[in-house]
């Protein structure tokens, strides 16, 4: 008997923001990060606490989308997102620090761009290789990954 490995892809923040944003403009983004996001019999899509930080500050921010959210409706998707059954919470560990010191001093980023450092360092040391989000380049440079825009 042969058994189906599911493939293990992590969610950059902006699907989890554009899965939950009912804004008229971001209709299509909204549409393809729910199709990411349903789940599959071939995918485990993993999160990290850097991705929950992240959704949390975006969503509960009138500066970042149109329609903020409350704190407790916030908490309330996370919820959601975390007991669906084909999402995966990654550990963090002392090993993800340490790599991504050294993503620092391979591309040297300013500002929030070390975040994105910070995702590709939890990849690594989880064994992930691939990645769905909806900003290209804040990955594409680095090519031991798979960077996977969504169809929208």
């Amino acid at each position: 008997m042969v058994l189906n490995k599911k493939i293990t892809r992590y969610l950059d923040t902006n699907i989890l923001v554009y899965s939950i944003d009912l804004n008229q403009e971001n209709r299509e983004k909204h549409r393809a990060a729910l199709e990411i996001i349903r789940p599959s019999e071939k995918e485990i899509l993993c999160l990290s606490s850097q991705v929950i930080a992240e959704f949390y500050a975006v969503v509960t921010n009138g500066k970042s989308v149109a329609n903020p959210l409350t704190t407790q409706e916030t908490m309330m998707r996370i919820e959601r997102f975390l007991q669906m059954p084909n999402m995966e919470l990654l550990s963090m560990s002392d090993e993800i620090f340490k790599q991504w010191l050294e993503l620092l001093k391979i591309n040297p980023v300013n500002g929030a761009k070390v975040f994105d450092l910070m995702h590709i360092a939890i990849m690594l040391c989880n064994g992930v290789t691939s990645i769905y989000t909806f900003n290209e380049n804040d990955f594409n440079w680095y090519t031991e990954i798979e960077v996977i825009v969504p169809n929208y």
